[in-house]
């Protein structure tokens, strides 16, 4: 580069890389969000969101360091301005394979299995890594942007971003073709129709996201070669992958309550097996158990007190209940005393 554009060099990577450590964030929030409602999910999709984490975290590792090597270590060397450092060589490489691979397995199941169909987007994905890792491997063994921006390696950098967009298109269109799709399908639950209209939306939306950012680096490295304003951009992108990718997986939770409360479904296509149910948790099976019971019995007994009675003879005398001849209740002795009168 044969001129120092502050604003357009270490401006465009400083504002990128911000943008791609925010963006960040949001996917580690994304993925607590993930784990806490979906830890019934097959070890496959756990693998898969646990492998972009730590692609993620490793893009941006590579970032902070570029960063901190241009703005840091070696601030004011303008010589420094055409070095490329490995950790930028490097964070062009990651997240954006995966992430298009799990659209493209999406694809595969809403198509019915359909090879036909599922094979040339896949093509153009694996295109895309190969591109990317010459890109790589140039840069690396370069390190310089004025030998990189020939015409080779220039060509397989842009034929790696022209790659990445047409895939994105394809990828997009196609989701938003089954989707309609399966909205004609649906003519009675009108909740339904709404969930999936929301779906198409959001689809475009991130799809197009991904697009417009995937072209607006290829337009700024094929119209403005001097600067780093496409290198900016290309910060961002792996971040979009990698928050569209856990933001699908997330979305599910409406799809499952949906499904409790409509039953006209029918044997209409999913996005995959777990979409569309809640995986029920495994019941272990517990062997049974000799019951013991104690049984205990009380027993209540009434006892009358015994009633004595006097003798014939001094009845009228002695008559507890008389109050007219007796002060006082007479005692047991003196009852039996009047029984051996009377014998």
């Amino acid at each position: 580069m044969s001129t120092l554009d502050i604003a357009r060099t270490y401006g465009a990577l400083l504002i990128g890389g911000g943008i791609a450590i925010m963006l960040s964030g949001v996917l580690f929030i994304q993925i607590i969000v993930y784990f806490r409602l979906y830890m019934e999910d097959s070890c496959l999709k756990k693998t898969t969101v646990l492998s972009v984490w730590f692609l993620d975290i490793a893009h941006s590792t590579f970032i902070l360091y570029s960063l901190f090597d241009y703005l840091i270590i070696h601030f004011g060397d303008i010589a420094r301005e055409d070095h490329i450092p490995w950790p930028i060589a490097m964070s062009i490489l990651v997240t954006t394979f995966l992430a298009q691979c799990f659209f493209v397995q999406r694809i595969h199941n809403f198509s019915a299995k359909n090879w036909l169909l599922t094979i040339p987007v896949l093509v153009l994905v694996f295109l895309r890594l190969l591109a990317a890792s010459v890109s790589t491997v140039e840069m690396i063994r370069l390190h310089r942007f004025s030998a990189f921006v020939r015409h080779y390696p220039g060509w397989v950098f842009t034929t790696g971003l022209s790659l990445s967009s047409a895939s994105d298109i394809i990828i997009t269109t196609l989701l938003c073709y089954f989707m309609r799709q399966l909205r004609r399908q649906i003519e009675v639950p009108s909740r339904m129709v709404h969930v999936i209209d929301s779906l198409t939306i959001w689809t475009l939306e991130n799809g197009l996201l991904t697009c417009l950012t995937t072209a607006a680096s290829l337009i700024c490295w094929l119209t403005m070669r001097t600067n780093l304003v496409f290198l900016g951009l290309h910060f961002v992108i792996g971040k979009l992958y990698a928050n569209s990718l856990v933001a699908s997986l997330n979305t599910r939770k409406e799809l499952r309550q949906l499904r409790a409360k409509i039953r006209a479904w029918g044997d209409l296509p999913v996005f995959s097996d777990e979409d569309f149910y809640t995986p029920r948790p495994v019941r272990r099976y517990h062997p049974a158990r000799n019951l013991e019971v104690t049984v205990e019995r009380t027993v209540e007994h009434t006892l009358e007190e015994p009633r004595l009675s006097l003798p014939q003879s001094v009845q009228s005398h002695y008559s507890p209940y008389s109050k007219v001849h007796l002060k006082r209740t007479p005692t047991v002795l003196e009852w039996q005393r009047a029984s051996v009168y009377d014998v």
